[in-house]
């Protein structure tokens, strides 16, 4: 009787085996397929899932970037059979997911019962980086420097690692740069560092460098232009801007710069289109403005100039309207309201693009000033330029206009 009983939880045995097999294999042939969908529909209909099973689910749940579901299965695994490389898979699910207070706890409890996993130490040094933690980032690349130091990775997130902490991270980068001559991460920082420090054959040589491996990079085409045009090279400064620009790069930074080289070479109606599109982006751009008025200047065109000059001007003066503004609330508090008028009436005489505080006004001038027109001046000035900023404010504004020209009436008629 005991040997049919063995025989036959055997045989049972089997045929979970079997069919779970059977499961897998299926699942495979549709994951082969991209059909991700019905993989996870065939996985699903075993009843007692073994550990292969689950993982395989949570593992197609992570590459599909369902990483709650992931994290679901991968805490099923790991309640049935603990290990460090589920709480690394739940580690790199819950940094996929925003969680990195979770994903660098997880992460540096499995380093620490495996410091020779260099993949995990890099990546965890790279998180480590990416949340403030730069010097326990750095900790890790030295290890992994001192361990693997033909990897010329390890050595650039050093670089950048030691950036982040203003301290000369140009070693590193040249490391890289020895160990691997294609580089391009490493060659543009140190193209960025030999630029800053104005060693200007270094910067151009990486520069080149980089332009060589590839001639459509931007960062680099953006350091090549501003070089030449340093170098009083206009017309070479132009060539590199037209490839940014024919690359729909088209920022302001190239504007500028197509501007001044086209000033420079006395083409002024090129100058003017580009400083133009300046302006277009930002009408108060005081260096756009001084640079259009010299432009116009340079035509011989007098009244534009002038006009140029003076809004460069009127724009160049400093901003303390938010001062006057928080200076009056504060008066308001202290039941101060004649000196709470004044302070929003200065602020918006420096700033009067500033419609809360032309919104104070109006109300504190109804509510201190007898004479209700000086309230009703204010309220109509906020409604005519200001209605689009605050919809319930200007609501307010029209309301009480309605009310204020009312009682004027009234007042009016009864005075006759």
């Amino acid at each position: 009787m005991h040997k049919k009983l063995v025989v036959l939880l055997f045989i049972l045995f089997i045929s979970k085996t079997d069919a779970q097999t059977s499961v897998l294999a299926i699942a495979d042939n549709y994951l082969e397929k991209g059909n991700y969908q019905l993989a996870l529909e065939q996985l699903k209909t075993d009843k007692n899932p073994t550990i292969e099973v689950l993982n395989k689910i949570a593992d197609i749940y992570q590459k599909t970037g369902n990483y709650a579901n992931a994290i679901n299965y991968y805490n099923k695994i790991y309640s049935l059979n603990p290990s460090d490389k589920v709480k690394e898979q739940l580690g790199k699910c819950y940094q996929y997911t925003g969680n990195s207070k979770k994903a660098m706890q997880l992460q540096s409890e499995v380093l620490n019962d495996n410091p020779d996993n260099l993949l995990l130490q890099y990546h965890l040094a790279k998180l480590y980086a990416a949340n403030r933690k730069t010097k326990e980032a750095i900790i890790l690349l030295e290890g992994l420097v001192e361990k693997d130091p033909e990897n010329p990775n390890y050595h650039y997130e050093l670089g950048e690692a030691l950036n982040k902490i203003k301290k000369d991270p140009t070693k590193p980068y040249l490391e890289a740069y020895r160990l691997d001559t294609s580089h391009v991460k490493s060659m543009y920082q140190l193209a960025k560092y030999f630029n800053k420090v104005k060693v200007r054959d270094s910067a151009d040589l990486f520069i080149d460098k980089g332009l060589e491996i590839d001639s459509e990079n931007l960062n680099f085409l953006q350091l090549k232009a501003q070089n030449e045009f340093l170098k009083k090279e206009y017309d070479t400064t132009i060539v590199y801007l037209k490839r940014l620009e024919a690359l729909n790069f088209k920022t302001v930074f190239v504007n500028k710069l197509f501007g001044l080289s086209y000033f420079k070479n006395e083409d002024y109606e090129n100058a003017l289109l580009y400083f133009n599109k300046v302006k277009m982006a930002d009408f108060m751009d005081t260096g756009t403005l001084f640079n259009i008025g010299l432009v116009h200047a340079a035509m011989k065109e007098y009244k534009k100039a002038e006009m140029s000059f003076y809004m460069s001007i009127a724009f160049q003066k400093p901003e303390y309207d938010k001062n006057y503004f928080e200076l009056g609330k504060v008066q308001l508090e202290q039941k101060e309201v004649k000196k709470a008028i004044t302070s929003f009436e200065k602020g918006y005489e420096n700033n009067s693009r500033n419609y809360q505080l032309l919104f104070q006004i109006a109300m504190l001038s109804e509510n201190y000033f007898k004479d209700k027109k000086i309230a009703l001046r204010h309220y109509e000035q906020y409604v005519e330029n200001f209605s689009s900023k605050d919809e319930k404010s200007t609501l307010y504004a029209k309301s009480r206009i309605k009310e204020i020209n009312k009682e004027l009436f009234m007042k009016g008629t009864e005075e006759e």
